[in-house]
């Protein structure tokens, strides 16, 4: 069986938006009641030098009972997060609004067909705990993951010309609970560790690393020349959700604790018959893909199919 990676994510900040909910969905004949949306958190970290201020979507769910029939501890606590917390969009105020700590958080792809039938990975950041921090406020957006080499190469821009300096995108496979993977990109832009990882990882072998979480928003003012009269002004935003790699090992992960080739094949193999059978349901193409998301790389790591 595929054990689970390690796979975590600290968040420490300051709550910026609350958007949960009570739901219900029907499993077997029952009414499942249940608690879940998304909170946003204010993050100011330093990444590789560079002081960044980040909005971190964090993504919770939760039904009301277990499956003994218990009150669910993650329900209670996404409902107290619901009405007890406080919010910069709620107060005004980054002082007013409360600070929070999440310890347990984990790395999960979205994907979704687009309209135009291509496939869009997009990772996001679950959590089904969360806490008001107390004690020594550190903000940060950190992970720690463990996974197997798929592909690396160095990104190009839209003309096929390296970046300047240098970033290494990094496939990785990352098995997740019950057997399942997933397929995402990580990303490496310090200069040493970019020569590192190209001259001594290896594809089909398994790594742990560490890193922060890139998750920001710029906006671009472009203005457009028209033949006569004023120029037009646009503006452009790009949203950025990278897991930048900043430390680990070049040497693989010792064999009797990494992960099986035959194994992640086959959950591959597994994955592959998903994403077709989502491809096929009526409702998968209702969200447009982005462009850029055409240009997607293949996983290079070869597994059979």
């Amino acid at each position: 069986m595929l054990r689970q990676a390690e796979n975590r994510i600290r968040v420490e900040g300051i709550l910026s938006e609350i958007d949960l909910r009570y739901g219900s969905y029907m499993k077997n004949g029952t009414n499942m009641e249940t608690v879940g949306g998304t909170i946003k958190v204010l993050v100011e970290q330093n990444i590789n030098g560079v002081d960044v201020v980040l909005e971190i979507p964090v993504h919770m769910f939760s039904t009301k009972f277990t499956n003994a029939g218990k009150l669910n501890p993650a329900y209670e606590s996404i409902e107290r997060v619901m009405n007890e917390f406080v919010s910069i969009a709620a107060c005004g105020s980054k002082e007013k609004a409360d600070r929070i700590r999440i310890t347990n958080a984990n790395m999960r792809m979205n994907e979704f067909y687009g309209q135009n039938g291509v496939l869009v990975s997009q990772p996001r950041v679950s959590a089904s705990f969360v806490q008001k921090a107390v004690g020594d406020f550190k903000p940060e957006a950190s992970f720690s993951m463990e996974f197997m080499l798929s592909d690396l190469h160095r990104v190009t821009d839209n003309d096929g010309v390296e970046l300047d300096p240098a970033k290494l995108e990094v496939t990785a496979i990352v098995p997740q609970y019950g057997g399942k993977v997933d397929v995402c990109k990580l990303y490496v832009t310090l200069p040493n560790a970019v020569s590192a990882i190209e001259n001594n990882w290896e594809t089909g072998k398994c790594y742990k690393v560490n890193g922060r979480l890139n998750f920001t928003s710029t906006t671009q003012t472009i203005i457009e020349e028209v033949d006569f009269g004023e120029p037009i002004e646009k503006t452009r935003t790009t949203n950025v959700s990278e897991f930048l790699i900043t430390s680990g090992s070049l040497a693989p992960i010792d064999e009797d604790f990494a992960f099986s080739i035959e194994d992640i094949k086959a959950a591959m193999a597994d994955r592959k018959n998903r994403l077709e059978e989502l491809k096929n349901r009526p409702q998968a193409q209702t969200k447009q893909a982005p462009p850029a998301a055409a240009k997607g790389r293949q996983d290079k790591l070869d597994l059979g199919f």
